[in-house]
């Protein structure tokens, strides 16, 4: 074989080792022509993951995903709810066994309101409903069934517990259900002749829980002695006057007294056209109705029986100041501590 032969087959040998190591070189990894194909990049040896595979790794692995113990759909939608600790929020999962209500973290203790609104040790005096870890059981009331919704009391409730719950219920069931524009004015007039009250007064918020308005509720505490004119022009429908046990109260048994004070009152200067004389609403109280609320709850059904007579005509104001003396003291009254009439 000539010199050029041998130099033509040892170019053409180291040719094909040439192209044989490069393809072999290429098998190592996927051509980026299929890569893009497949949409998958293969990672050949050596080289690490970037930071959106490192991301998507533990994603996969906190979620379970590719595990042999991973839960079915029928078993995830039984499992018990989770809460995530470092959650911005609190989530539940809808199919829960257990159900959360607000709250319900903060059991009612013995200081707290009644809410169930926690509260430190030293805050819980002065919070307005308490209860007491030594209590032994809950206070109850009964009052009558159609006045129950008034009080949110059982409505199978068939007689009050108390005659001041009972009358207390009933005064506000049937003065509450009234319109502003049949309310009535009322004029209170004190043991002293043309004093009348102010509207901090008890004797004010008296005629308001009869279901009345005070004619002198603008006055000022220094402007409290009037005149018969001021009354008259203020027409009231009720004329309240006090008197002292001379006339009414513990120990009076006639009415004598009581009516020629009426009469007195009548004939003031000008008040012969003042509603409450034309219609003989001039109501007369023994001072002793304020001496506590028992006797005030009297003085009140007597100033709204007064006023609204349709509403209260049932209510017997002689059976209620026996009720509520009797439960109060023990014994009966004795005496008259109420009286109306007018000019005749």
């Amino acid at each position: 074989m000539s010199k050029k032969n041998i130099l033509l087959l040892a170019l053409l040998l180291g040719l094909l080792l040439a192209m044989t190591g490069c393809r072999t070189r290429e098998m190592g990894r996927e051509s980026p022509e299929a890569a893009a194909l497949t949409g998958v990049e293969t990672k050949g040896p050596g080289e690490e993951m970037g930071e959106l595979e490192k991301v998507e790794a533990a994603e996969t692995e906190a979620s379970g995903e590719g595990e042999s113990s991973t839960l079915g759909e029928t078993e995830k939608s039984k499992a018990k709810t989770k809460e995530n600790p470092e959650a911005s929020r609190k989530e539940y999962g809808e199919q829960a066994s257990a159900e959360i209500l607000p709250g319900a973290e903060h059991p009612l203790e013995s200081q707290g309101e009644g809410a169930g609104a926690p509260f430190q040790a030293e805050e819980a005096p002065a919070s307005g409903d308490q209860t007491d870890d030594e209590a032994e059981q809950a206070a109850t009331q009964t009052v009558a069934a159609l006045e129950a919704d008034q009080r949110g009391v059982d409505p199978e409730g068939e007689e009050a517990d108390s005659a001041l719950t009972y009358y207390t219920v009933l005064l506000a069931e049937r003065m509450g259900s009234l319109f502003e524009c049949k309310r009535v004015n009322v004029y209170w007039e004190t043991a002293e002749d043309h004093v009348t009250v102010f509207k901090t007064s008890p004797e004010h918020v008296l005629i308001l829980n009869a279901g009345a308005y005070d004619v002198s509720s603008r006055l000022l505490a220094e402007n409290l002695k009037v005149d018969d004119g001021w009354v008259a022009r203020k027409n009231p429908e009720v004329i309240v006057k006090m008197v002292d046990g001379s006339v009414l109260g513990s120990g009076v048994y006639s009415e004598g007294g009581a009516r020629a004070l009426c009469k007195s009152l009548a004939r003031r200067a000008g008040w012969s056209e003042i509603s409450a004389v034309r219609d003989g609403k001039i109501l007369l109280l023994s001072e002793e109705l304020m001496g506590a609320p028992y006797l005030q709850m009297v003085a009140m059904l007597a100033i709204a029986k007064a006023s609204q007579p349709e509403l209260m005509g049932d209510v017997d104001l002689a059976e209620a100041l026996e009720q509520l003396w009797e439960e109060a003291t023990g014994s009966l009254p004795a005496g008259i501590y109420y009286y109306q009439g007018g000019a005749t």
